[in-house]
């Protein structure tokens, strides 16, 4: 079985890993702390990349209101679904809000 809380504090982890590089990167001479910071931005961004890959295959919802997307969080319950919340804009939905998983159409 998946162990959801591992998995978020190893995500939680990486952040702090990318947080002690950048105070390393402070120590660099200048030039090469320019590119060390370039290269550290998109490590960042392929990391909250993969985060959201691997919370959409878990079945999270994603929100759009940013790049990469946010992971939305359990909002509470409807008689009809789960409500998910954006912590990033707060944009709360619904399973009527949502489009279908896939391609068929549902009635």
């Amino acid at each position: 079985m998946f162990d959801l809380k591992a998995f978020s504090e190893g995500v939680s982890q990486l952040g702090s890993v990318l947080s002690t590089v950048k105070s390393v990167i402070g120590m660099f001479p200048v030039r090469q702390k320019e590119q060390a910071s370039k290269e550290l931005l998109q490590i960042e961004e392929k990391l909250q990349i993969a985060e959201a890959q691997i919370a959409k295959g878990l079945g999270y919802e994603l929100c759009k209101c940013t790049w990469p997307p946010q992971i939305m969080l359990h909002a509470g319950d409807v008689d009809y679904g789960e409500r998910f919340r954006c912590p990033a804009c707060g944009r709360v939905v619904s399973p009527d809000d949502m489009p279908p998983r896939d391609n068929r159409q549902t009635i």
